[in-house]
């Protein structure tokens, strides 16, 4: 989520739909506009659209900011659950 107050975007879930498989769904049926867009987001960031799954994305990044937040990762054992995900288990 980024913003502020009432006006929080969900940013993961829009680029999560961006990233969706098959026919470039998520960046528009149009083959002309998808193409633009993802040229787009590669400018931003080449990993916009990463080859792993965004469940391993979303571990990733539970467990870096557990990182930076302390310096170093604690131990988590399988079963460790953050936001529903069982982040002990992917460590």
């Amino acid at each position: 989520m980024w913003g502020e107050d009432d006006e929080m975007v969900p940013i993961g879930q829009h680029m999560a739909n961006l990233r969706r498989k098959g026919a470039k769904k998520g960046l528009g049926k149009n083959e002309e506009t998808a193409t633009a867009r993802a040229a787009q987001l590669a400018a931003i960031d080449t990993d916009w659209n990463c080859p792993w799954p965004l469940d391993w994305q979303r571990h990733h990044r539970v467990l870096a900011d557990l990182v930076d937040a302390d310096g170093q990762l604690p131990d988590i054992a399988p079963g460790g659950v953050f936001d529903g995900d069982d982040v002990g288990k992917w460590r």
